[in-house]
């Protein structure tokens, strides 16, 4: 990736859920990276589109909820955006005959993109996203030290040419210690921030924002910032689930199943 009334069915499956690899049960485009089929990942990335286009990743943690970051929603009608599932290359979302729509969305209420701070949201699908194919992220409840590897997914841009469609990538870059990370920034970051990368020209870019970052199975950041995609002078910035994690549950249970 690079950096950026009629009855309802009870799931979307048959139409917009099919991928070739069943995920793993977990109980449980990134510039530079590699393709992955979903399943294999464990099933539980989130292609978020507005309209027909393709803007952020995001991570499933239930059938019906996921998370992302806040600001892919910043100037938007909730009413424009759904997701798909289940998927590892980018759907055409014109061509889908069903969409399953966002009927809830719930930014943190500290969000400030500027500041980095609270940058993540969840938000809930109109059917549930059940299949083989699909699979549900653990919230983090690992610590994270400098040094240590960690995997991050999404669609992003991957130096394809433009309009040409995308697949799920990761990469596998090292978390970098708050203070050189501040230092390569420039400024002072504020607690509930994850810096990595700044690693062999592998970043994040557009459309991979609120794309998981993964550690031992469980998402331990979604994905926010990126200085330049595929430049390694800066980390990359995502948000602590971690530090997260209360309002991550308590959203969820006010949004219900």
């Amino acid at each position: 990736m690079r950096k950026n009334g009629t009855s309802a069915p009870s799931s979307l499956t048959a139409f917009n859920e099919i991928d070739e690899t069943s995920a793993p049960r977990i109980q449980p485009r990134i510039y530079g990276g590699e393709e992955i089929k979903n399943g294999i990942l464990g099933g539980f990335a989130v292609q978020v589109f507005r309209k027909d286009n393709l803007v952020c990743t995001g991570t499933l943690l239930s059938p019906r909820h996921f998370i992302t970051a806040a600001h892919c929603f910043e100037n938007s009608l909730q009413k424009d955006f759904h997701a798909v599932a289940g998927r590892s290359d980018e759907v055409i979302s014109r061509t889908l005959t069903r969409k399953n729509q966002l009927i809830q969305v719930r930014q943190h209420p500290q969000f400030s993109k500027k500041d980095f701070i609270g940058d993540i949201a969840v938000a809930k699908v109109q059917y549930p996203m059940k299949s083989k194919y699909i699979g549900y992220a653990l919230i983090c409840s690992s610590q994270i030290f400098p040094h240590e590897f960690v995997t991050v997914a999404g669609w992003g841009k991957n130096g394809r040419p433009s309009g040409a469609t995308n697949s799920l990538r990761t990469i596998k870059v090292p978390i970098m210690a708050k203070k050189e990370c501040e230092r390569r920034i420039g400024r002072a970051m504020p607690p509930n921030i994850i810096c990595a990368g700044a690693f062999k020209k592998r970043t994040i870019c557009d459309g991979d924002s609120g794309g998981p970052l993964m550690f031992r199975k469980e998402v331990c950041g979604v994905s926010t910032w990126t200085w330049e995609c595929g430049q390694s002078k800066k980390p990359d910035v995502y948000m602590s689930v971690r530090y997260y994690a209360d309002f991550i549950r308590n959203t969820m249970a006010l949004m219900g199943n």
